[in-house]
């Protein structure tokens, strides 16, 4: 016959010791951190792509905008002058965006010369349009 060891039997019922009990939270409370961690990484990379969109239709805009000015009975020389003269390049391109994205644009931008959306001013980054010479075309920068 084979013969278990006897393990000490705890009075008072089946409880859990006060090491298990501290190392369960330890574990809970790192795995809480990662995934917390995880989803403020997430939400701040969603951002970021959702700028990057904003920046890419505000480029489309005013390539629109150009193409437009430049075509029929306008020249490229005329609208880089009508750029380069205006104080407020958005308000240029503004039949070009849809009328939600240009008041948002509106709504968030506080300096002149920078353009902001929530998602942008909740990253840190804005957007800006670029000088137009003779040698390139004028384009959508964004900068931190």
């Amino acid at each position: 016959m084979v013969a278990f060891p006897k393990f000490p039997v705890r009075k008072g019922g089946s409880a859990f010791t006060l090491v298990e009990v501290l190392l369960v939270i330890a574990i809970i409370g790192i795995m809480s951190a990662l995934v917390v961690s995880s989803i403020s990484n997430s939400v701040a990379d969603s951002r970021m792509v959702l700028a990057r969109q904003q920046q890419a239709v505000l480029q489309e805009a005013l390539h629109a905008w150009a193409t437009a000015q430049s075509s029929g009975t306008g020249s490229l020389q005329s609208a880089r002058s009508n750029y380069t003269a205006s104080a407020n390049v958005l308000s240029l391109v503004q039949n070009y965006l849809d009328s939600s994205t240009y008041s948002h644009f509106v709504e968030y931008s506080t300096n002149p010369g920078q353009i902001q959306s929530e998602a942008m001013a909740k990253s840190g980054v804005y957007l800006v349009f670029s000088t137009w010479t003779t040698t390139n075309y004028p384009r959508v920068n964004m900068l931190p």
